[in-house]
C-alpha cells in the first residue's frame, strides 16, 4: 500500500492562493464552487493535484477537498484559522497564522473588485509610481515598514483594467516570485482568470507552480453539501 502525501503536500497550492497580492464595486457572487487543477516543477520533479473548491464571501470561508491524489479537507476562514480534517483516519487539526487567512485570498480579490491594487494598500503599501506602456498600465508599490525585511516593492501590470503579471522583490532588490494571470471568464459580472502561473526563486534555482480553475459555478447554481460541512464531533484531534 502506497503511503498517503502528509498534510504539507497539499498545502502548497493553498500558500499559491494566498497573498497574491478591474472591476470598481464589489461582486454580487455570494458562493462560488469550481475545480482546481495544480502543477508544480521543482528540479525536474512534478507533482499534480486535484481539488475542489468551496468559497463563500458572506461568511469568508473556504474549503479545499483533495480529490487526486486523496487528501485532506481544508478549511479557511478571515481569521487565519486553519482546520485540516482527515476523513479516512477521522482525525483534526487546527492551526492560525495570516497567511491563512482569506481575506489574502486570490479569490476574494476577484469577487470582492480588489483587483486594482491585489489589496496591497489594505496591507499598508503605498503607491510609489504609475506609468502607461502601450495598452499596460504599470504601478509600483511600496511595503510599509514591518514588511522591509520581505520586499523591496511589487510591481502590478494591468490590462484593460485586469491585471495579467506582478512581480515581487525581495529586500536586497532581487526578483523573487513572477505570477502570471491569464484566460479570464466572465463570472457574475466579475472576470476571474482561469489558470494563475507562478515562478518562484530561491537560492538560484526556481519553483513553478500552475493553477488551472474550471467548471466554476456561482450563486444559486453554486448547490454542494460541502458549503455546510462540519468536522463531525468524534473526530480525533491531532
Amino acid at each position: 500500500m502506497k503511503n498517503r502525501p502528509n498534510h504539507h503536500f497539499f498545502l502548497t497550492p493553498l500558500f499559491i492562493l494566498t497573498f497574491f497580492l478591474v472591476s470598481f464595486h464589489p461582486s454580487s457572487v455570494d458562493r462560488l464552487m469550481m475545480n482546481m487543477k495544480s502543477q508544480s516543477l521543482h528540479q525536474g520533479k512534478v507533482v499534480n493535484i486535484e481539488a475542489e473548491l468551496y468559497y463563500s464571501s458572506s461568511s469568508g470561508v473556504l474549503l479545499t477537498r483533495y480529490t487526486n491524489p486523496p487528501g485532506p479537507i481544508m478549511i479557511t476562514n478571515e481569521q487565519g484559522e486553519l482546520v485540516v480534517y482527515d476523513e479516512g483516519k477521522n482525525t483534526v487539526s487546527y492551526s492560525q497564522s495570516d497567511e491563512y487567512s482569506t481575506l489574502t485570498n486570490i479569490v476574494r480579490f476577484f469577487l470582492q473588485g480588489l483587483t486594482q491594487d491585489m489589496g496591497l494598500e489594505a496591507f499598508g503599501f503605498s503607491l510609489m509610481e504609475t506609468r502607461f506602456e502601450d495598452n499596460l498600465v504599470i504601478t509600483e508599490w511600496f511595503p510599509p515598514q514591518h514588511l522591509y525585511g520581505l520586499f523591496n516593492r511589487i510591481k502590478l501590470v494591468h490590462e484593460d483594467f485586469l491585471p495579467i503579471y506582478a512581480a515581487y522583490y525581495d529586500a536586497q532588490k532581487n526578483l523573487a516570485k513572477k505570477v502570471y494571470y491569464s484566460n479570464y471568464k466572465n463570472v457574475g459580472d466579475v472576470f476571474i482568470p482561469t489558470s494563475v502561473t507562478e515562478f518562484n526563486y530561491v537560492a538560484n534555482d526556481s519553483v513553478v507552480n500552475r493553477m488551472i480553475f474550471s467548471d466554476i459555478k456561482t450563486n444559486y447554481q453554486a448547490r454542494s453539501p460541502w458549503f455546510n460541512f462540519r468536522v463531525p464531533d468524534d473526530a480525533l484531534q491531532n
